[in-house]
């Protein structure tokens, strides 16, 4: 997440430590049970100030975990080819989406969509799963539940902020892998049929060229 959501998780964790070293030093009962209140004060003064820094509320730590294995699954590792497969429903029209990005500059890409067919290379291949991660990083997505999709484990995501105005609705990621399962907003729903990444072999780079 942001730097500020990092730095409240590191100021947990000292504070934890702080206690565990006096607790190592076998404090008297008495002392110890001053040094809890001590800490969850000096937890909420930090909560506050992120609060009056950011104008948002600190985001939960199951929530900001969620987030971090998002935006780690929508990141594609080195020497790969993202390839993701899904319906694309606009209106009553429903049509085919598939693309393969290289995840190594150019990054060559072959795009199906709305019945037509491109390759190139660069970051014009139109990825909403990349736009989602983008928006994960920016916190302009939030968890809103834990729920199921089309019979497996999800959570549900909120977006907003987005500059592509289709991007801001929901979201679906699976809880196994936090791969997306749906986008949806604007009147469009993408369900994705499949998303993973493929070694980068002579074979799955002929991929990139139709």
């Amino acid at each position: 997440m942001t730097e500020l959501h990092a730095g409240l998780e590191l100021f947990r964790d000292q504070l934890r430590e702080a206690v565990a070293h006096d607790l190592d030093r076998r404090l008297r009962p008495r002392a110890v049970r001053a040094l809890i209140p001590a800490a969850a004060a000096a937890a909420a003064v930090g909560a506050a100030l992120v609060f009056g820094l950011t104008g948002r509320s600190p985001v939960p730590s199951a929530d900001a975990a969620v987030m971090r294995h998002v935006a780690a699954a929508l990141t594609a590792p080195p020497a790969t080819i993202l390839h993701e497969r899904a319906l694309v429903t606009s209106g009553s029209t429903t049509s085919r989406y598939e693309v393969w990005i290289e995840s190594a500059p150019p990054h060559h890409y072959h795009v199906i969509k709305w019945g037509h067919e491109a390759t190139g290379s660069g970051r014009g291949s139109s990825d909403p799963a990349a736009a989602l991660r983008s928006l994960v990083g920016s916190g302009d997505a939030r968890v809103d539940a834990a729920t199921m999709f089309d019979g497996a484990p999800a959570y549900k995501l909120t977006v907003t902020g987005a500059s592509d105005r289709w991007l801001n609705g929901t979201a679906y990621v699976s809880r196994a892998g936090y791969h997306p399962l749906e986008i949806e907003a604007n009147g469009q729903r993408i369900v994705f049929q499949t998303y993973e990444y493929l070694p980068a072999t002579a074979a799955n780079l002929q991929l990139l060229r139709g």
